[in-house]
């Protein structure tokens, strides 16, 4: 293997003699980096254990792990009367055929029914034997009947149409009863999130003319973890986003999706990981989604180190507001033995293990020894 830095563009990615495309392209970047911004010439250059805090990657939070139970809709079970619902409704006098009156109605927008001559009931948020009592009740308040008996029967729910897209296992469309229309039960309609989902989920609902309350605004004095974002109505539809993490920990059950809505689901695509200098499988690699990459694990994936002297590890890390990347510098020996300087990485990161005057000898060493023999290295 080449051990000149500047002759990085020729061999440093080679493996067993065998050039890898893919890896050298990296490779041409890595070198690059190390060559520019290393040392005293690069006003970038930390140390771990020294770096500032804005360059301390905090770990991951896994929507998948989190308890979406909590905020599941508390409205009722598949029973409960919802609006839109049609129902028949009998009354009896007495046990004659007779004295029965049968007659179907229709669960309006504000939870009420009108029955004739008994007027609106409020019906929705109830059982059947609930509504039972409660239409009774009211009958013999209007003087219909002295003691009637009432019998409710569902004849069809109505069934909210949510669309469901992005990171979920089986993204389309689908009929949710009201009073389970909500931004977990469209989920879990959906299979559940998918491996690359991320926190953040998007509710746009359609707009009929009048601003909703939101269920807990970001900003809002009372609210104990901010959760939510909305936006005005634009387009016929107004929207809000929620933190899936965050609002499970709050254990806010008020994400609903109406009739109509579309539940948007974060997809997390991170750029990957580059893992180069003396490894033994040096490639770029995919930065886990929801899980913590640390440098000693992406060294792990890169097969390890080919030289047991090395321990200088670079970490350049892209910036946002800087055409120069932070340039870290790690302790493969430290980081072994301390967390802080087993720092963690995040996406886009480049990991170089750097040749030292150690490696050099090391490889020498091995080489002499390989040559004299022609069997496996001393070391």
């Amino acid at each position: 293997m080449t051990t000149s830095r500047s002759g990085c563009q020729e061999s440093l990615w080679t493996h067993s003699g065998t050039l890898r495309s893919r890896a050298f392209c990296v490779n041409i970047a890595a070198c690059t980096a190390v060559v520019l911004f290393v040392g005293c010439q690069s006003g970038n250059h930390y140390y771990a254990q020294s770096m500032p805090g804005s360059l301390r990657l905090t770990p991951q939070s896994n929507p998948q792990e989190a308890d979406l139970s909590r905020l599941a809709s508390a409205t009722g079970g598949s029973q409960t009367i919802g609006r839109g619902d049609v129902l028949e409704v009998s009354i009896a006098a007495s046990l004659s055929k007779d004295d029965q009156f049968t007659m179907k109605v229709r669960v309006a927008e504000d939870g009420r029914a009108q029955l004739p001559d008994i007027g609106f009931v409020m019906l929705a948020g109830v059982e059947p034997q609930a509504a039972e009592a409660l239409i009774g009740q009211e009958a013999v308040n209007k003087g219909y009947y002295r003691n009637p008996t009432v019998t409710v029967t569902s004849l069809s729910k109505k069934m909210n149409r949510v669309r469901v897209i992005g990171a979920v296992k089986e993204p389309s469309t689908y009929e949710l009863p009201p009073g389970e229309s909500d931004v977990v039960s469209a989920i879990a309609a959906a299979g559940g999130l998918a491996e690359n989902a991320g926190e953040s989920v998007e509710v746009r609902n359609p707009n009929h003319g009048s601003v909703e309350k939101t269920p807990m605004v970001v900003g809002d004095p009372k609210a104990p973890v901010s959760t939510v974002s909305a936006t005005l109505p634009a387009n016929g539809m107004k929207s809000y986003t929620i933190n899936l993490v965050s609002a499970a920990k709050a254990g806010t059950n008020m994400y609903a999706v109406e009739d109509g809505g579309v539940v948007m689901v974060e997809k997390r695509d991170p750029a990957p990981v580059k893992v180069g200098g003396l490894v033994h499988k040096p490639d770029e690699y995919d930065f886990p989604v929801g899980k913590d990459l640390t440098v000693l694990g992406a060294i792990s994936l890169a097969g390890g180190t080919n030289n047991q002297m090395a321990d200088k590890v670079y970490v350049i890390r892209p910036l946002v507001n800087s055409k120069d990347p932070a340039v870290i510098q790690v302790s493969l020996r430290k980081a072994k033995k301390m967390g802080k300087e087993n720092i963690l990485l995040g996406p886009g990161d480049i990991v170089w293990v750097e040749q030292t005057t150690g490696t050099v000898v090391m490889e020498a060493l091995q080489l002499v020894r390989f040559g004299i023999s022609g069997s496996a290295p001393l070391f």
